[in-house]
């Protein structure tokens, strides 16, 4: 199978990329590294069963990423979780977690992909 994960350079992400890989599996890797890190995917990019994209998901060609990495599951962790700046600018904090989120939905729906396993946080 082939999966692909926002915000999976993050702690979380990462973890679950290593267990997709170690699992036989391939991932695309979507994060614009704002709070992630390479070095969080070392070994899942040396074992070449991972590639990253590096982008926003606010702002990517979802559809055009969606679409080249043809998964068959989609696995969305990628988030703003800091309460203060949730706080401190609401309409940022929508733009990732809500607008971003039915941005990926329908290049999901685009590309036929047809499940979806999003996670949230208390934040």
């Amino acid at each position: 199978m082939h999966a692909l994960v926002t915000g999976g350079a993050g702690f979380i992400g990462s973890n679950l990329v290593d267990l997709l890989i170690e699992e036989g599996h391939t991932v695309t890797v979507v994060d614009d590294l704002s709070s992630g890190s390479t070095d969080n995917l070392a070994q899942a990019l040396a074992s070449g069963k991972a590639t990253l994209v590096e982008a926003d998901i606010t702002t990517a060609d979802l559809e055009e990423i969606v679409a080249a990495a043809k998964p068959e599951v989609i696995f969305h962790l990628a988030a703003q979780i800091d309460v203060r700046k949730s706080v401190a600018d609401p309409v940022r904090d929508a733009t990732v977690n809500i607008l971003a989120t039915i941005r990926l939905a329908k290049a999901a729906r685009k590309a036929g992909v047809r499940k979806i396993v999003h996670t949230s946080s208390g934040g």
